[in-house]
């Protein structure tokens, strides 16, 4: 109906008909579809029929990284930086929503035209926290990108996902991953060993030729750290510290107001002073550096930028008898504008709505469009007339209980439109229960709560 390219995505024909594979094949889909940042393909629509499952999804145009690669070796430093940067703001939205993608490799990432890179193959995505989940009794995933705990079978969340996007920038950095193996017939167990227990060679040495700056070495092998918590807090901080070493700033210029804040540092690397060379250095240490140590005061050491900061900000909420004053005001009058909100509530809507419940799906309730484009169909059946398309956050009202059709749920829907009301259908996993409470009261219970907390933790200094 809007004419538009689109990707189709199926099965191989072999496991079309295994009920665990279409499971897992439509909860790809429905990660997809809760999913909407422009580095991330799009889910328009989902198919069901007894001979197969098929997604309809945004066509990229382009090459994916690994044939971009293939034919052009191995990229400049701005190049890669403008890479990293947009794989870690999908990757940050994944993270946001307590998801893993687990499957972070050059084939999923599609390089268009314009230069924007998009991250495709949801199939492995989990949510965080816990062991890898099995298809069929086997876990999946590509050996040259795997992180030592997906290997491992122990819990994974961000962490994982930022070890394999550190393979995919040696990759893009060497034109090789960290362990490419000896040769065609490399024995996939050798490589995952390898991940587990050997130390990656540092990109400079893998590729001496390319003159790589040494700062390369540390901020990439940072991200490759064997230990989880010694790699970076999350795939943006490794795509701000890779753009400061771009940009020629080093470690010791770090400030809580820099462009690159030292919390993006591992914290296995912070007490590393920078070893001064002729060229910009990020970071300068060992790969067995040591974390920092406490003082012999008892007190926990910190650097001397954040420390003065500390020193400066206590001294003055100490000391400063007309802001304690100003602040506990504050407190009292945020805590007045609570207890008229719970008023309000309590005589327009009842005891339930000062609860808090969650609000749920049900007949007569409210609920608003999740997908980027959502269809209302005459029936519960993928293959049923679509009568019209919603975009995302649109409102809907159920008009009665859920009904199965086609492996799917459906949700009858009524949808106002000027003086007429649609009724039709909608899948299940394109809509959520909409708050019972209206938006301007959520609101200022959020910016109240807060505004309550950020007087509490000055009252602590």
């Amino acid at each position: 109906r809007a004419r538009r390219e689109v990707a189709l995505k199926t099965l191989r024909a072999e496991y079309r008909r295994d009920p665990e594979s279409r499971a897992r094949f439509r909860q790809e889909a429905r990660v997809m579809a809760f999913l909407s940042h422009p580095n991330i393909a799009k889910v328009y629509d989902v198919h069901e029929d007894p001979e197969a499952s098929w997604v309809v999804l945004e066509y990229v145009p382009g090459r994916s990284l690994k044939q971009v690669l293939a034919e052009r070796g191995a990229l400049r430093l701005g190049e890669v930086a403008d890479i990293l940067d947009q794989i870690a703001g999908a990757l940050a939205h994944v993270h946001a929503q307590g998801l893993v993608h687990l499957d972070i490799k050059p084939q999923n990432l599609i390089l268009e035209p314009n230069g924007t890179v998009k991250l495709i193959d949801f199939g492995l995505a989990q949510p965080a926290g816990r062991t890898q989940e099995s298809i069929n009794g086997t876990t999946f995933g590509t050996a040259a990108y795997l992180a030592p705990e997906q290997a491992g079978g122990e819990p994974v969340d961000a962490a994982t996902d930022v070890y394999a996007l550190g393979c995919v920038v040696y990759e893009l950095l060497t034109a090789q991953p960290p362990f490419p193996g000896t040769g065609p017939g490399t024995i996939k167990n050798d490589v995952i060993r390898a991940h587990l227990d050997t130390p990656p060679p540092p990109p400079s040495r893998a590729r001496p030729d390319l003159d790589l700056p040494r700062w390369v070495d540390d901020v990439v092998l940072w991200a490759l750290a064997k230990q989880p918590t010694n790699r970076y807090r999350g795939a943006a901080s490794f795509a701000r510290v890779f753009r400061a070493g771009v940009n020629g700033e080093g470690i010791d210029s770090i400030s809580t107001t820099a462009p690159m804040a030292l919390v993006d540092v591992p914290l296995a690397r912070r007490a590393v002073p920078t070893i001064p060379a002729a060229r910009p250095v990020v970071a300068s240490a060992p790969a067995t550096a040591p974390a920092s140590q406490p003082a012999a005061s008892g007190r926990i050491a910190r650097p001397a930028p954040l420390a003065a900061a500390y020193r400066a900000g206590g001294r003055a909420a100490k000391r400063g008898r007309r802001l304690r004053r100003s602040l506990w005001r504050l407190t009292v009058l945020f805590a007045a504008a609570n207890l008229v909100l719970a008023a309000i509530l309590y005589l327009s809507q009842g005891a339930d709505a000062l609860v808090g419940r969650d609000p749920v799906l049900q007949p007569g309730a409210r609920a608003e469009v999740v997908t980027d484009q959502l269809n209302v169909r005459l029936a519960p059946d993928p293959n049923s007339p679509i009568q019209i398309t919603l975009e995302r956050d649109a409102t809907v009202s159920i008009g009665g209980p859920s009904e199965p059709g086609a492996d799917l749920v459906w949700w009858p829907v009524t949808v106002p439109r000027g003086d007429l009301t649609l009724r039709g259908y909608v899948w299940a996993e394109g809509i959520r229960a909409a708050p019972d409470r209206p938006a301007w009261v959520d609101g200022a219970m959020e910016r109240a709560g807060g505004a309550t907390e950020f007087v509490r933790d000055a009252l602590r200094l």
